[in-house]
């Protein structure tokens, strides 16, 4: 039977969570306002990166660790759980508009990386060569949001400034650290006292990964996402979860590739990136024409990440189904 003192942990890191994503999104928002940076560019480089900090600490653990299984299901599981649940909760409190500027671009980019994480994990192993590959690209796209987004403001194109009162300057760096420490802490906590439990059940290491460890560093999304949802600002939604994703395959991918070389589980390639590719490509549906994703988007996207969990649990192979439906 699991300790008590795991299920304290995982009710402790839920509260916080909750909190510091508060937190985070006030910080976020008055720094944007302050630096002429548009909500979209706050949510995908301040907020995305503080909460993919998570997935970046529990990979390194991981992989340092020798379990660098347990670190690639959190980055594939996180992705998955990012599209399917993180934004779909919130758009079930409030439809989100995928109308800002800068969106189609920072979609593509993440459609970009998403490919060329599952092509070259499907021929070849991680390895540290293919870590700074990542880490080139992760710099290369901080520098182009930037670039793009002050070469529209020189050119007076809106880029979604809003307006509002400034908190003062001692409050919103206190916000952004509040935000950006608290929320790992309480993924910490949720991921312990969560893998805990599931290991007093004999749950094996690569379901852990892929489903318990990856809800639980998605968390920080997940409350980032419900704040702002509170808030009604439903740009720092999306770009906070593309800015994520981008950053758990270019952030926590990297950090995983320089202890390589590491070969992925069949489950990846059988079943996993099938998801992920998936959820990506299904994002794309509600940015790409601008439509809103609306309370029933949102709760079929739970659905389907619901069905997606069956599927892991009970060992479903798509790669398998698909080689049989061509041979026959």
């Amino acid at each position: 039977m699991p300790d008590l003192s795991l299920l304290t942990a995982l009710i402790g890191g839920l509260v916080i969570l909750a909190l510091a994503g508060d937190f985070l999104v006030n910080g976020a928002m008055d720094a944007a306002r302050r630096l002429g940076i548009s909500p979209l560019i706050a949510g995908i480089l301040i907020v995305g990166f503080g909460t993919s900090a998570p997935e970046m600490v529990v990979s390194f653990d991981a992989a340092s660790s020798g379990q660098p299984g347990l670190a690639l299901g959190n980055i594939v599981g996180s992705n998955i759980a990012n599209i399917w649940l993180v934004l779909a909760a919130p758009a079930l409190l409030l439809p989100l508009a995928a109308r800002q500027f800068g969106l189609r671009r920072s979609y593509w980019f993440m459609l970009g990386v998403t490919a060329v994480w599952i092509a070259w994990t499907f021929f070849y192993p991680v390895t540290p060569i293919f870590g700074f590959i990542l880490l080139g690209f992760l710099g290369l796209y901080s520098f182009l949001m930037l670039y793009w987004t002050s070469s529209a403001l020189r050119k007076g194109v809106d880029v979604g400034l809003e307006e509002g009162d400034e908190l003062k300057t001692f409050t919103m760096v206190a916000s952004l650290l509040v935000g950006i420490v608290g929320l790992p802490i309480g993924a910490h906590l949720i991921v312990e006292g969560g893998t805990g439990i599931a290991r007093a059940y004999d749950v094996p290491e690569e379901i852990i990964g892929l489903s318990l460890l990856a809800i639980g560093t998605s968390l920080p999304e997940l409350g980032a996402g419900l704040a702002a949802a509170f808030r009604k600002r439903g740009d720092v939604i999306i770009g906070n979860v593309i800015g994520s994703n981008i950053f758990n395959i270019l952030g926590a991918g990297a950090i995983i590739s320089l202890f390589g070389p590491t070969n992925l589980a069949p489950t990846f390639s059988q079943y996993d990136h099938w998801a992920m590719g998936a959820a990506a490509v299904m994002l794309g549906l509600f940015i790409l024409p601008r439509t809103k994703i609306t309370r029933l988007a949102g709760l079929a996207m739970i659905l389907i990440y619901c069905i997606y969990l069956y599927g892991l649990v009970n060992g479903w192979n798509l790669t398998g189904a698909v080689d049989g439906l061509l041979g026959s």
